[in-house]
């Protein structure tokens, strides 16, 4: 018996050991601080050209601290802070609902976009915050403002219970960070309709524009806006439930309408998925083509099978590809042991990478919240959440649509409230992919030579990377145990610039900065 136990770790550590391989990559972090503040997000980072970096970050206070804005920090090639500023988001009694939208930085200069309705004016005001990296200085302009009566309800506050996914105001930053475009849904009982404003990123304003389409809100869901990479031109991917596709016998009651918006013109094209269903696509922009792809299901939209493929002409929006590619051998094995007639469930969207083949990388991951009740015995009693992160899907599509690999990555992870420890961060250097996870338990042996990333939390965080190669073979190592480091780091909001990923770590106001360098 004591055999087979010594037989039955040796094979583990041999596994593992197969699993685990030397990824090159380089780390610093910067000297513990503290804030005045406990929250604080990574929402921008900018290379300063000479080795240093440029890290925006946002705050907000609790219950016992009030307040909130963002701190701007420049740190040297060695994580040496340089120079900080403090800039609180403060209003007049007049103003109200403020979101600043994004940030977007041209030379040396950064723009806070914000949005907030005046009631003096009784107006929703966009306007540009701009200050100098210099100086930090900020000047307000205001960018265009629309009469409060036009402008859809909607939550500043994380609250979407009664709202549409796209209520408000939304800004969309281009590939190349050289362009943003901001919609605003627009109040109309017999039309989706949006005003869209696009702007380079000196604030000048290209065009503005009213997209509607003559069908009821409730009957059009907004699925993405992009900026194409020479920033003149808005791509706009609606799915559209029409009195013609209720008709259909199998598949989607619906169809996808993708509009090219121009300064002087608009046209649309309608596609749909035949007989199988697309819970969502995401639209991506190259510079001779389109590309909308998401999961497909035969059954139900929650239920998926594999990766929908659609290929448009980028000027005339004619459709030259659909592809379904279901999911391979490998991936099926990767996800239950052995092949087995399962489909996969709750995914949702992450991240899509773009590799240096103009390879597409599309990333997800199986998310889901279940409720539970507690009782107690006089009769009253509690509901509470659990926020699940489960395993991370990966494909990779060539440049014709086919599926050159599909990979899962088994991840068990919840919480009941903090989620920036658990997810992951992915990234993409030459033809590999890069992820980047905690987990507070060493890797799990499953069976058919596959392993599982376990549980995390703010007391035991180990990060890993994991690496997909161009073949979608993957390996890991742990880069840094949570015996070095005084903070556990918030690898769900990891920022990226170039090759390297940024993140914030934080155990109560402890702060640590930590930069990862890919080899």
């Amino acid at each position: 018996m004591k055999k087979k136990i010594i037989f039955f770790v040796l094979t583990c550590f041999i596994s593992l050991k197969h699993f685990s391989q030397n990824i090159p990559c380089d780390i610093k972090q910067s000297a513990v601080f503290k804030d005045e503040y406990k929250n604080s997000k990574i929402i921008l980072v900018e290379d300063d050209g000479v080795g240093g970096v440029l890290v925006v970050r946002s705050y907000y206070g609790g219950v016992f601290s009030s307040g909130s804005g963002y701190y701007f920090e420049h740190y040297d090639s060695n994580l040496k802070l340089i120079k900080e500023y403090e800039m609180e988001m403060k209003y007049s009694d007049e103003e109200k609902y403020s979101s600043v939208l994004g940030l977007i930085k041209k030379d040396d200069e950064i723009h806070l976009i914000n949005f907030l309705y005046n009631k003096k004016d009784k107006a929703f005001i966009c306007s540009a915050l701009t200050g100098k990296i210099a100086d930090f200085k900020f000047n307000r302009k205001e960018l265009f403002r629309i009469k409060s009566e036009e402008v859809k309800q909607f939550s500043f506050f994380g609250s979407s219970s009664g709202f549409d996914n796209d209520s408000g105001a939304q800004m969309i930053i281009n590939e190349d960070r050289n362009a943003f475009a901001i919609t605003v849904d627009i109040v109309d009982k017999n039309s989706e309709t949006h005003k869209i404003y696009l702007y380079d990123d000196g604030l000048n304003q290209k065009f503005e524009h009213v997209f509607k389409r003559e069908v009821k809100d409730k009957k059009f869901k907004y699925e993405n806006i992009d900026v194409s990479k020479d920033g003149n031109t808005l791509y706009l991917l609606g799915k559209v439930k029409t009195d013609e596709k209720k008709k259909k016998k199998e598949g989607g009651k619906y169809q996808y309408e993708l509009t090219k918006i121009t300064k002087n013109s608009e046209k649309t094209q309608v596609f749909d998925t035949d007989e199988h269903f697309a819970a969502s696509l995401k639209t991506i922009i190259f510079e001779d083509r389109l590309a909308c792809i998401g999961f497909y299901s035969d059954r139900k939209d929650s239920r998926f099978k594999g990766v929908v493929y659609f290929e448009l002409d980028p000027t005339s929006l004619e459709i030259k590809k659909a592809k379904y590619n279901p999911f391979t051998e490998q991936f099926v094995i990767d996800k239950y042991g052995k092949n087995k007639d399962k489909e996969l469930k709750n995914l949702s969207f992450r991240k899509i990478l773009i590799n240096n083949k103009n390879e597409i990388i599309f990333n997800a991951e199986e998310y889901y919240v279940t409720t539970h009740q507690v009782n107690s015995q006089n009769g009253g009693g509690y509901t509470y959440y659990i926020y699940h992160y489960d395993d991370i899907v990966t494909v990779k599509l060539n440049q014709g649509g086919d599926i050159v690999w599909a990979r899962n990555i088994n991840k068990r992870q919840s919480t009941k409230g903090d989620e920036a420890y658990i997810s992951y961060t992915s990234t993409a250097k030459g033809e590999d992919t890069y992820f980047f996870i905690n987990t507070g338990e060493k890797v799990k042996k499953l069976s058919n030579d596959r392993i599982q990333f376990g549980q995390t939390s703010a007391k035991k965080s180990n990060l890993n990377i994991i690496r997909v190669n161009n073949n979608g073979d993957f390996d890991f190592k742990e880069i840094l145990d949570d015996k070095d480091s005084e903070v556990p780091f918030m690898v769900s909001d990891g920022a990226i610039s170039g090759d390297n990923i940024y993140f914030i770590g934080r155990k109560g106001k402890k702060k640590q900065l930590l930069k990862i360098s890919l080899k």
